[in-house]
């Protein structure tokens, strides 16, 4: 049995059923409530909800105290179509006179006090609104303590940043719902998302209580004047009659951030009250008077439909199919669609990051999360083996971070991001393991003799740690390993104002932007020297988010600057497939690697206020300065150097490899003035569409 099916069966079993129901009509539709104590708590429920569980059915929740009760204890309703349907029979008192409060204080307790969710799946999806976090935690703490729902049964269905800190203080992120990544992801959320009130008419209600009705299923309403007269009447009373303890219709009634109970999906703001709503107002008010007939009904009803499609902001609103409709239908009924409007992102947010389940840890012992997979379990095992005496883990919460290419189900990519904190540090730190991408034996090594061999010269690369894991029979394998996230931005993502003066935020520092090319350039040598070489996509794997740009606070300079970049991944290492000690092979090698750092440059010149010029010569300073420092390094330890050999696999010609790596890096530092030369060429080159 579901869980919302055990809890209503619980509900009407063990608790104190009140001698009379209640009924109400709104929009012509009757429905009758029951009511149920089980110690000072009491359910309503509408009778035959648990029939319509796929229709999302609404829940409040409320303490008595709030309802101008002097008594402890909650009261729960879940009800079939909008919250309105229980919300305003019970602060007016109509609900067993649950609530004594005056009319003036109904509209603010509805506002602050009483918690909004809906029925989704087998969750109880809580949509915070403006209540206060601290109502939201102890609701949530009575549903899962005294009605008995497990963790994962209860979500909160929007971000709300004090609220997403407390749960990710508990390790419990991943019960904050988190934002689509794929196309497949938000097709999916605006399916869970539908609702209907009390007509057959289908909503798009969104975490912020606003149902969104789009212009396809305007279209069938049109067509039901015409099929279903009686229908097409009833769904014309939801919209736009006065809806009873309210004083307006739906479309007319405030629900958010100047939203409507109602909202024409894909009109600007304002223009259905200007043209759109008036006219059904007067259609309705025709109807009732009794001043136009069937055929009139069906003509009016077409044009409200060419009314509609003339004032879209976009003809892509037509089709639900479109990326269009589902990337902004997604944006608003998340309520992702207010930061972009003005307030800013989340900060705590990476929409390329989803939490899972986990771990709550009390005195550092782990509880751990219903849904917690192996992989989770080990990946936190190994983190408290980092610590040091007397120091425990206070809060994790492990995340997967997705891809663009990522179609897999949540919780089965190949990265996790774990961030803790521990009670002997003041912030938060952070790691990533990933799975190697060969099983073979042998690899794990061969990666980590990379990465140590690499980072003795002077490549900025993470330090990292290799796993051991079982699989289900009991093999012994190496086939994951944990790196510290590197500090700082991948390059499309460094913020805008970091490039900005600290005096005009409209003038962008030249000499900022002219430091990130001097560090994308550091960046283009520490991946030539490593020869980074993806033979799928003939690629260096440069300018792909790898480079990870840190900045700091200069005071001379009184501002944020650019002070170090890092790459954060041994990927594609090793792999130029030409190991011959050839001049036409460096020939090749620079060719290859300059054409897309070129690329990568003169697309980072043409955003900013830089000539293509100017960033060029700072890249291949840049460019020229790491070369050096790791050639360096190179001529000072060449005896360790020369005679590093880890005794891996003869398959993977570990020793060939860097011995080729030790001599490119030479012959780079050599041939600087050519390839300073060569780099010029090519843009030039690409200057001319070649």
């Amino acid at each position: 049995m579901s869980a919302i099916r055990e809890f209503l069966r619980r509900v009407k079993t063990s608790g104190s059923r009140r001698s009379l129901s209640v009924k109400t009509v709104a929009m012509g539709r009757e429905r009758v409530f029951d009511a149920f104590d089980i110690g000072e708590d009491t359910f309503v429920i509408e009778r035959a909800v648990a029939s319509k569980l796929s229709e999302h059915p609404s829940v409040l929740l409320v303490e008595k105290s709030d309802l101008g009760r002097k008594s402890r204890g909650r009261v729960m309703t879940l009800t079939t179509g909008n919250h309105s349907v229980a919300a305003f029979p019970l602060l007016d008192g109509r609900f067993w006179k649950l609530s004594k409060l005056h009319p003036s204080r109904r509209s603010e307790t509805l506002m602050r006090s009483v918690i909004c969710a809906n029925v989704v799946g087998d969750t109880i999806e809580i949509s915070q609104r403006d209540v206060p976090t601290r109502k939201v935690v102890l609701a949530d703490g009575w549903l899962l303590g005294t009605v008995g729902f497990a963790m994962d049964g209860v979500v909160m269905g929007e971000r709300n940043d004090s609220t997403l800190d407390h749960y990710r203080r508990l390790g419990q992120e991943w019960r904050v719902k988190p934002l689509a990544w794929t196309e497949a992801e938000m097709k999916s959320a605006l399916a869970a998302s539908r609702k209907r009130i009390s007509t057959d008419l289908n909503y798009y209600h969104s975490a912020k209580g606003v149902h969104f009705l789009s212009f396809s299923e305007f279209r069938r309403f049109a067509g039901l004047a015409q099929s279903e007269p009686e229908e097409f009447v009833k769904a014309l009373r939801e919209l736009v009659s006065v809806y009873e303890g309210n004083g307006c219709s739906f479309v007319r009634m405030p629900k958010c951030r100047g939203h409507h109970e109602v909202e024409f999906f894909g009109l600007r703001r304002g223009v259905a009250l200007e043209k759109l709503i008036p006219a059904l107002e007067r259609l309705l008010e025709e109807i009732d008077r009794g001043r136009i007939g069937q055929l009139g009904v069906i003509q009016e009803a077409q044009e409200l439909l060419s009314l509609y499609e003339s004032l879209l902001s976009s003809s892509a609103f037509v089709d639900e199919t479109s990326n269009v409709f589902i990337e902004t239908l997604y944006m608003y009924i998340t309520g992702e669609i207010y930061s972009v409007m003005g307030e800013g992102s989340t900060p705590a947010f990476d929409d390329r990051r989803t939490a899972l389940p986990g771990a709550t840890f009390t005195d550092g012992r782990a509880q751990f999360h219903p849904g917690t997979d192996e992989r989770t379990e080990i990946l936190l095992s190994n983190i408290r083996a980092l610590m040091s005496k007397d120091e425990i883990i206070e809060y994790a919460n492990v995340y997967e971070l997705r891809t663009d290419d990522d179609n897999l189900k949540l919780g089965r990519g190949k990265t996790r991001e774990i961030v803790y904190k521990t009670n002997r540090g003041p912030l938060e730190h952070s790691l990533v393991e990933k799975r190697l991408s060969r099983a073979s034996k042998g690899y794990s090594s061969y990666m980590l003799s990379r990465v140590e061999a690499f980072k003795a010269l002077g490549v900025h690369l993470s330090e990292y740690r290799i796993l051991r894991r079982r699989t289900g029979r009991g093999r012994v394998v190496l086939d994951y390993y944990i790196r510290r996230r590197c500090e700082g931005e991948p390059l499309d993502a460094v913020p805008a104002n970091y490039y900005c003066s600290a005096d005009d935020s409209s003038v962008e520092e030249k000499e900022v932007v002219l430091a990130m090319a001097a560090l994308m350039g550091d960046a283009a040598a520490q991946n030539m020297a490593m020869k980074k070489y993806d033979p799928e996509t003939d690629s260096p794997l440069y300018g792909i988010g790898k480079e990870i740009y840190e900045f700091e606070y200069d005071i001379a300079a009184q501002r944020v600057v650019p002070k170090s970049v890092s790459t954060c991944s041994v990927r594609g290492s090793f792999g130029w497939p030409d190991l011959s000690y050839e001049d036409s092979n460096l020939q090749a090698i620079g060719a290859f690697y300059f054409e897309h750092f070129a690329r990568s440059l003169r697309e980072f010149a043409r955003g900013h206020a830089v000539t293509e010029r100017e960033a060029a010569e700072r890249f291949m300073d840049g460019f020229e300065a790491r070369t050096r420092a790791m050639e360096w390094q190179l001529s000072v330890m060449r005896d360790k150097f020369e005679a590093f050999s880890p005794k891996l696999p003869a398959k993977y010609d570990f020793d060939r490899k860097w011995r080729f790596v030790m001599w490119s890096l030479e012959r780079q530092e050599r041939r600087l003035p050519i390839l300073r030369k060569m780099f010029f060429r090519r843009l030039e080159m690409l200057g001319d569409g070649k």
